[in-house]
């Protein structure tokens, strides 16, 4: 485990969120995440497009009312149905969940470094406005054209 004192190079970076963004494990939970949330919105969808069909066939309509209803039933509890037919909650239900999945799609994005410590980090004029992981891949590219 680092310890991140306040000389060190680490203590000069600002996480936007709980994942570092070069760490390839990160990555992975992070794409994984969002695309369980991508895939939950589809379901989500396909689920209350078939409520406005009478005759859907119950094969489709059990299973995705067993995944969907749990999630939808926070917001059913919140906002009632209008007129006893009109239900609105799954606007806010989309809502919450989009911005679960923008949140998830953040996970693993560094905070830009502030001004006063870009001028310890890098003296170079090119990676003064990058990321710490931008910084280090453009080093990395900067030093194989010199050689």
């Amino acid at each position: 485990m680092r310890s991140v004192g306040v000389g060190s190079p680490l203590s000069a970076h600002n996480f936007a969120a709980v994942l570092p963004g070069d760490s390839v494990a990160g990555l992975v939970v992070a794409n994984g995440v969002s695309s369980f949330l991508g895939i939950y919105n589809t379901l989500l969808v396909v689920r209350l497009v078939l409520t406005w069909f009478p005759n859907s066939p119950p094969a489709i309509v059990t299973p995705l009312s067993t995944i969907c209803d749990p999630y939808l039933n926070i917001f059913r509890g919140i906002i009632p149905p209008l007129g006893g037919t009109l239900d609105l909650s799954p606007i806010l239900a989309f809502l919450v969940l989009n911005a679960i999945t923008s949140t998830a799609a953040a996970l693993p994005a560094e905070l830009p470094v502030t001004t006063t410590s870009q001028q310890s980090v890098s003296c170079h004029p090119m990676l003064q406005n990058f990321t710490a992981t931008q910084e280090k891949w453009m080093r990395r590219l900067t030093s194989k054209k010199l050689i």
